[in-house]
């Protein structure tokens, strides 16, 4: 017999997946950059730049992460089951590509001449 869910928390699932599915690794990677100051919403060429680099490096990983998914066998569907699983692999996804994003900056850095 199936569990019965309180009206309150199914509406709270159904905002929670609405969210989840209208937000993407992309916006939250981009979010994440500007709350750390690497970004702005200015238009400026550095920003700019630098805002097209975290969307393809983004796209990169995502393409890398669905492979690895299939690969593992553990493409999830969509449920009130495995919903909190599924966004706790999309926040541990936002800070691999941010740690990815972060390497790759260090390892830009020029070398120290003192």
């Amino acid at each position: 017999m199936a569990e019965h869910i309180l009206t309150k928390k199914l509406f709270w699932y159904c905002y929670e997946l609405e969210k989840y599915e209208t937000t993407s690794l992309e916006q939250q990677v981009i979010k994440k950059a500007k709350q750390a100051g690497f970004i702005t919403n200015a238009e400026s060429a550095d920003n700019l730049s630098k805002l097209a680099w975290i969307k393809k490096m983004t796209k990169h990983a995502e393409d890398a992460f669905k492979l690895e998914e299939v690969a593992e066998g553990e493409q999830l569907e969509v449920t009130i089951d495995n919903f909190k699983q599924l966004v706790e692999r999309r926040e541990k996804h936002v800070s691999d590509v941010l740690e990815m994003l972060a390497k790759y900056v260090l390892d830009a850095s020029p070398a120290y001449k003192g």
